[in-house]
């Protein structure tokens, strides 16, 4: 079955150049041929079998996958894990071909992308400049005015201190307390270190949000498929840590997400906040 001509900006993009804004501007830069000729307007289209440049460097389409699931408790986040029961790939009909983008606790539930996208999942997963990602936690205990102040201004552990998170207190109880919290940092465990650091042991915790993308309308335990806008929000969000990593001073090493056997992004390094 043929494919139906789409705007070149759309093609850009779906082969894997950058997010349509980026890829908007690569057009209109003059840097992108169509069979041989350049194009400036990225809304010309482009058909099957035409040829597709950038800088003179031939580009296609691929078939890449992209899947938001919501993590039920008790899944591993990784591909494969033999002391758990069930892995996240196995959450979604042929999952075995995508990776997890970061990786949550066993007891977490919450949002989580799979795709077989490796570069847009390596820039997501860098872990100091990863995408927002917000949490719903209920510790055990009495969240503080001091307490709240420090996860405003950076809570010190053992790796450093982190980043100002954005924290909402949204209920107090006798015994316990319920937050929302969003982190910009991916370290291991991060949001559950920063809580003990705190004396306020987490009992529940919930990635509600991540980046652009959020929990609504998807229950606990099921996938979807995203959305052309979602993948390009995503994509945006992917630029701007290339932009942030590319403004860091010469000789700070940054390492990206492993990748694993297959050649694609490994879930078990990069983007572990929970």
């Amino acid at each position: 079955m043929s494919r139906e001509p789409m705007n070149l900006v759309t093609f850009l993009a779906r082969a894997g150049v950058g997010s349509r804004r980026s890829c908007d501007e690569l057009v209109r830069s003059g840097a992108v041929t169509v069979n041989g000729e350049t194009v400036t307007f990225p809304r010309q289209k482009v058909a099957e079998g035409d040829t597709v440049a950038v800088n003179g460097d031939p580009v296609a389409l691929r078939d890449v996958r992209y899947v938001l699931v919501n993590k039920p408790r008790g899944v591993a986040s990784t591909r494969s894990d033999p002391h758990a029961e069930r892995v996240i790939v196995d959450l979604v009909p042929d999952g075995r071909t995508l990776f997890p983008v970061g990786r949550l606790d066993v007891d977490t539930t919450g949002l989580i992308v799979l795709t077989n996208d490796g570069v847009l999942a390596n820039r997501l997963m860098h872990p100091r400049y990863g995408v927002p990602k917000t949490y719903r936690v209920r510790v055990h205990g009495k969240v503080t005015r001091r307490a709240l102040a420090s996860l405003r201004e950076g809570v010190v552990l053992e790796d450093g201190v982190t980043a100002p998170a954005d924290v909402e207190l949204r209920k107090q109880s006798a015994k316990t307390a319920l937050l929302d919290v969003t982190i910009h940092e991916g370290r291991k465990r991060q949001v559950r270190r920063m809580f003990e650091a705190l004396g306020l042991p987490v009992e529940e915790l919930h990635r509600r949000r991540y980046g652009p993308l959020s929990d609504k309308g998807l229950a606990v335990g099921e996938h979807r498929g995203l959305s052309t806008d979602e993948v390009d929000a995503l994509r945006r969000a992917g630029e701007d840590a290339d932009r942030a990593m590319a403004a860091e001073v010469e000789g700070d090493p940054l390492p990206l997400a492993a990748t694993d056997a297959a050649g694609g992004p490994s879930g078990a390094s990069g983007d572990g906040a929970a």
